[in-house]
C-alpha cells in the first residue's frame, strides 16, 4: 500500500533502519523522535544475510513503543524480499539501490542510467564504509597472493564501466573523498565526473511527507519483488 501523498508520521518515536554508508545523510534529519540503527555494508554481498539481519532488528522493534520502522534501503539485490511486517507500519523507499536516494529521484537515476549505462557511484560514505574498487582490489591481492592476478581479476569485473561519478553529500569536506574516487578512476582507466547529491529523499525518508516514491506496509504485510519492478 502506498502512503497518501502529505502523510506524516510526528505523533510518536520512528525506528530507522539503515546501511551505515547513508548514515550522514540520515542523521542529519534527527528531530528528536527517530532512533537510528545502521548496518555494515557487507550485508550486500549476501542478501539473505541483509534479510535476516533487517528482520531480527524488525521483531524486536514489535515489542517495543515505535509508531513506524523506517527503511534506509531500497530493493538492494532482492536483500529485503521477504522481509516480513510484524506490528508497526513498515516504511520503505521505493527505490532500487541506495544510488536513487543520494541523486535525489528515480527520474534523475534512470537519466543518468540512460545516457551513461557503464557508470560506477561513489559518495563518502561509500568510501568511508563500503568499498570502491582500490579496496577490492587489495582484497582480491589478498586472497589471490598475486597482485597481477589481483588486478586482472578486478579489470574482468568492472570491464563493462566507462567512468567513476562521485556523488557530492552534503554534511562532508569532500576534497579528500574527490581525491580517493579520482585516484579510483586512474587506476581502472576510465572517465571521471562529478554530480551534486540531493538530500530530499532522505529528509522525507526520516520526516514526511511520503509520495509516491515510498511504500507503507502494514502488519502481516511481506515485501516482494514486484513492488518495485515498475520502475
Amino acid at each position: 500500500m502506498k502512503i497518501s501523498p502529505g502523510q506524516k508520521w510526528d505523533h510518536g518515536k520512528s525506528l530507522v533502519l539503515a546501511c551505515a554508508v547513508m548514515e550522514k545523510e540520515i542523521r542529519q534529519f534527527q528531530n528528536g523522535r527517530v532512533d537510528f540503527r545502521f548496518f555494515d555494508f557487507g550485508l550486500h554481498r549476501t542478501p539473505e544475510n541483509m534479510s535476516n539481519a533487517l528482520q531480527t532488528e524488525i521483531d524486536r522493534a514489535s515489542t517495543q513503543d515505535y509508531e513506524a520502522i523506517i527503511m534506509g534501503y531500497g530493493l538492494c539485490s532482492n536483500g529485503v524480499v521477504g522481509i516480513f511486517v510484524r506490528k508497526q507500519p513498515l516504511i520503505i523507499p521505493r527505490v532500487h539501490d541506495c544510488i536513487t536516494l543520494f541523486l535525489g529521484s528515480t527520474e534523475r537515476h534512470q537519466d543518468q542510467a540512460t545516457k551513461h549505462p557503464g557508470t560506477y557511484y561513489l559518495t563518502p560514505g561509500w568510501i568511508d564504509k563500503g568499498e570502491t574498487p582500490m579496496t577490492k582490489y587489495h582484497s582480491y591481492a589478498q586472497s589471490y597472493y598475486d597482485e597481477e592476478t589481483a588486478r586482472w581479476v578486478l579489470h574482468e569485473e568492472m570491464k563493462h564501466y566507462t567512468r567513476i561519478v562521485f556523488i557530492k553529500s552534503r554534511g562532508y569536506s569532500i576534497d579528500g573523498y574527490r581525491k580517493i574516487a579520482k585516484e579510483n578512476a586512474d587506476f581502472l582507466g576510465i572517465s571521471y565526473r562529478e554530480l551534486d547529491g540531493s538530500s530530499r529523499l532522505f529528509r522525507d525518508l526520516v520526516r514526511g511527507p511520503r509520495d509516491g516514491n515510498f511504500l507503507i506496509l502494514k502488519e502481516g504485510d511481506s515485501i516482494h519483488q514486484e513492488m518495485f519492478l515498475d520502475l
